[in-house]
Parts: C-alpha cells; sequence; structure tokens
C-alpha cells in the first residue's frame, strides 16, 4: 500500500536524522567533516535514500552544509555564527517566556524541584544529570507559551549551542543557580516580563563563557599546528 510506505520512508528518514543530528552534537562527526551517505545508511540499517532527505532536512536546520561537486559537510563553527545563534536564541527564549501561561503553584514547585536536584548533582559532579536537569527546567517554561513552532526553532538552536559548548572541556556555569532561581522568582510572581529579562541576562553570561571557551579552544588548536 503506498500508503504504508510512505509511513515506513518518514519513519527511516527520522531515523537517520536523529542519528546524524546526535552524532553532530556529541562531536562524533567534528566540525568541518565530511559525511558519507553510504556509511550513514550501514550505521542506520537504511537504503541511501532515507539519508539524502535526511541530508536536506539537516540543511534547512543549518547543521550541514551542501558544497557543490564536494558533497555534504558539517557546517563549520566561527565567532560569527556563535554570536548570531545567542542573539536569536535570547530573543526567541526570552519571547517564549514574556509570552506564557501564568504558572501554578504546583508547576513553580517542579521548577523549583528540578533546580534544588540540579544543585545536588553538580555538588557530586554528575554533570551529564545536571545537562538533562537544565534542559527538562528550561523546556518545561518555554513550553508554557503554547508554540509548537516556537519550540521546534528553539530546540534546534539548542543543538547548535551544545556544539560549541563541548568545545570547551573546562565549560561552567557557576552562576547559572543563582540565574535560574532569579527566573523562577519573576515567574512565582506573574511577572514574566521580569522572567525574561532574567533569561535574557542568563542566555548573554552563557555567551560569554561560551565565547570564552571557544576562544580557547582555537588558540590551542593553532599552536598544535604550529
Amino acid at each position: 500500500m503506498p500508503r504504508s510506505k510512505s509511513k515506513v520512508d518518514d519513519s527511516s528518514v527520522e531515523q537517520v536524522i536523529t542519528h546524524i543530528r546526535s552524532c553532530i552534537v556529541s562531536g562524533k562527526y567534528p566540525a568541518d567533516t565530511k559525511l558519507l551517505p553510504k556509511l550513514i545508511a550501514d550505521e542506520c540499517g537504511t537504503s541511501f535514500i532515507p539519508v539524502r532527505e535526511a541530508m536536506r532536512a539537516l540543511e534547512s536546520e543549518g547543521l550541514v552544509t551542501y558544497i557543490h561537486n564536494r558533497g555534504v559537510w558539517v557546517t563549520p563553527l566561527s565567532m560569527s555564527d556563535l554570536d548570531d545563534l545567542y542573539r536569536i536564541r535570547i530573543e526567541l527564549e526570552s519571547g517564549a517566556v514574556a509570552n506564557s501561561d501564568k504558572f501554578s503553584e504546583k508547576e513553580i514547585a517542579e521548577l523549583e524541584n528540578i533546580l534544588q536536584k540540579m544543585a545536588e548533582f553538580r555538588e557530586s559532579g554528575e554533570d551529564s544529570k545536571v545537562i538533562r536537569l537544565n534542559i527538562d527546567f528550561h523546556f518545561k517554561i518555554y513550553r508554557k507559551t503554547n508554540s509548537p513552532r516556537r519550540i521546534k526553532l528553539i530546540e534546534q538552536l539548542w543543538d547548535h549551542a551544545d556544539r560549541y559548548q563541548r568545545l570547551s572541556l573546562k565549560y561552567r556555569h557557576d552562576a547559572a543557580d543563582v540565574e535560574h532561581h532569579e527566573i523562577l522568582k519573576h515567574l512565582a510572581a506573574g511577572n514574566n516580563l521580569q522572567a525574561a529579562k532574567a533569561l535574557a541576562t542568563h542566555l548573554e553570561t552563557t555567551a560569554r563563557l561560551v565565547r570564552a571557551g571557544f576562544d580557547v579552544d582555537n588558540s590551542q588548536t593553532q599552536i598544535a599546528h604550529n
């Protein structure tokens, strides 16, 4: 049946998109790496067609770049891209907070619980759990804007930001806990505009730290090649 075949194809494309995106964000496919369709198809257990469609989708997201007669490459990292990325993140994410619905006492308590767990895991050095909870904290807030399209765009930008953050193993944001509590304080008071300003400040601080990590990584790379 044609309709069933379409569903299988869509599922295969999504599988490949998820695989490639994960490999790019994790660093398995570093910036400026050429993507090999046959290898990816073998890794995903699919034909070439879903890989081609997946690459088109990821090109529209900006994670990969098609170069004429050279194939598809992982989009390079740059300071200008980093600055542009965080400028757009600040606009989209602070806008989500400013336009979100009012938070109930239960929702505020759930967000406070996330921050408490983050502090505990940070103290015990369980960074992967801190990262997961940080995502939960932010997106529980953003989803209150009731805009699936905005959320999808924010998710894509977070994938891009993660590529830069992973460049510096020393990347840390010790002030994040304080900044998160500041955002939550304003949400609890029903002042979304102040919460949005607090979030913008949080992202600006994060951008400065990521930029510093990017500078250090580039300097170390140049020294290694000299």
